[in-house]
């Protein structure tokens, strides 16, 4: 078989395995709703809204959102394709990164049975934060792919311009928070370089210059402000941003799960082999940071997931072909073993097949679609009591109508206070009436299983005005 033949059978491989694990299942990202409102008030009015232009207890007006360039791209495209537009998004962005992850690997080896296998594992751990649609996360995972593919680049010859760095850093510090990790990336990389003789000022050239390139936005430093305020955060309640729990829950993450134990356990096998000095010991260090990064939140996993891919092949030896396997039983062994690798993961893939295909699925848990079509028949207008969870997609539907108490940008339009002050009151707990006097709400959307409901229908105050299985509605009598 050709090179040309093998480059496309991986190609191929890969593609279905993609297509099957992204539209397996497409819920709606409870996120997208408030991104898309942000979206169209941009295109519209040409400025940013103020806070409590969509929610009601806003705490901050002028709010120096550190996503706003996604909001303007993901509303142009739900505007002309709609929800299929938006699963298509997620196809392309989680494809354009594991193109960036594997080219950088094949710099060091070329394809075999486990390299491929090897891909498979890692699509899987980078698939969390592709599940839903669409997330401006997604924007991180590609720049931070670009930039170990850079990485790599340099270290096999090929030098990368620093203006290079400095334009994807303005254009990440406009799409996503996560430019963070890109500084940090940059920061890692100088350390490493100081550390062991090399080029270490070129890269803390890079690091200054692309942290003045975060300025480059609309808000200037108050970006950084926001920035902090949303990474220092209180997200108890957020199990995404909680370690990943590996018992009673073992197939949770389960990509992340097989990468990391995989990759420690062929990591110790190889130093124990080899020695630690025969090691890549810069690589080496990398994938120690961004292990031990992706066991402080799930929300890190896939950051884990896109270095290693591109990274970890390189520190392992190219794979024994069937010529070199001279005894027929050893060479029978190695087949199966090899197939299995690869048949197992494609046959998963066949099984889950269409799944939801390019249909957007609205779940209950984060869009109360009967409840607001209910509100917009009634033609009720004002201030929405609402759960965080059901907020954004209240937001979006009533947009120009009715005002929510809460929705998902609790780290950049509210305080600590204000989100518990909204939880307290779907729990019924502490000072929870206060939201019903100050500031009054015109109605409460709320879900039958929260504990507020069954208190709220013996207020004398209100009434049930609508109810499914799921949710119900309460206006003021």
């Amino acid at each position: 078989m050709s090179k040309a033949q093998v480059h496309f059978l991986f190609w191929l491989y890969l593609f279905i395995l993609l297509w099957a694990d992204a539209t397996a299942m497409n819920p709606a990202d409870p996120d997208l709703w408030h991104r898309l409102a942000l979206g169209e008030a941009l295109w519209q009015t040409g400025h940013f809204p103020p806070g409590d232009t969509f929610s009601y207890l806003a705490d901050y007006q002028n709010v120096a959102d550190h996503e706003w360039g996604s909001a303007l791209i993901f509303y142009p495209i739900y505007a002309w394709g709609g929800g299929m537009a938006m699963v298509v998004l997620k196809i392309v962005t989680l494809g354009i990164t594991m193109i960036l992850v594997i080219s950088a690997a094949l710099r060091q080896r070329p394809i075999g049975a486990l390299l491929t296998a090897f891909y498979a594992v890692v699509l899987l751990a980078l698939l969390p934060n592709f599940a839903s649609t669409l997330r401006c996360m997604s924007f991180t995972h590609i720049l931070l792919a670009l930039w170990v593919y850079w990485f790599q680049c340099e270290r096999f010859g090929r030098p990368i311009r620093t203006v290079w760095y400095v334009l994807t850093m303005i254009l990440w510090a406009n799409l996503h928070g996560g430019f963070v990790t890109g500084l940090a990336w940059l920061f890692l990389i100088t350390g490493i370089e100081a550390w062991y003789g090399g080029a270490w000022k070129k890269w803390a050239v890079r690091f200054g210059l692309c942290a003045l390139a975060t300025l480059v936005n609309p808000f200037g430093i108050q970006l950084w402000i926001s920035t902090a305020r949303a990474l220092t955060a209180p997200r108890r309640g957020f199990s995404e941003w909680a370690p990943v729990t590996w018992w009673p829950e073992v197939m949770a993450y389960p990509g992340y799960k097989l990468l990391l134990v995989g990759l420690i356990a062929a990591l110790v096998v190889r130093i124990i082999r080899v020695g630690w000095k025969e090691m890549d010991r810069p690589v080496m260090m990398i994938l120690g940071v961004f292990i031990a990064l992706s066991l402080t939140s799930a929300r890190h996993t896939s950051l884990f997931g896109v270095v290693a891919g591109a990274l970890a092949p390189g520190l392992f030896p190219q794979e024994t072909t069937l010529r070199r396997i001279r005894n027929p039983l050893n060479r029978l062994g190695y087949m199966g073993l090899f197939s299995t690798l690869l048949i197992v993961p494609l046959y998963i893939a066949f099984m889950i097949l269409p799944g939801d295909g390019l249909s957007l699925r609205y779940e209950s848990a984060s869009c109360p679609v009967a409840a607001v079509d209910y509100l917009k028949a009634a033609k009720i207008t004002g201030n929405l009591l609402v759960p965080f969870n059901y907020g954004s997609y209240a937001l979006w539907e009533l947009r120009g109508k009715m005002r929510v108490s809460m929705d998902g940008r609790y780290d950049l339009v509210y305080r600590p206070e204000t989100y518990q002050r909204v939880d307290d009151f779907f729990l019924a707990q502490g000072n929870w009436k206060s939201l019903l006097v100050s500031p009054p709400p015109q109605a409460v959307l709320l879900s039958m299983a929260d504990a507020v409901y069954p208190k709220l229908k013996e207020d004398p105050a209100w009434t049930e005005a609508w109810h499914d299985d799921v949710d119900a509605v309460f206006l003021p009598k």
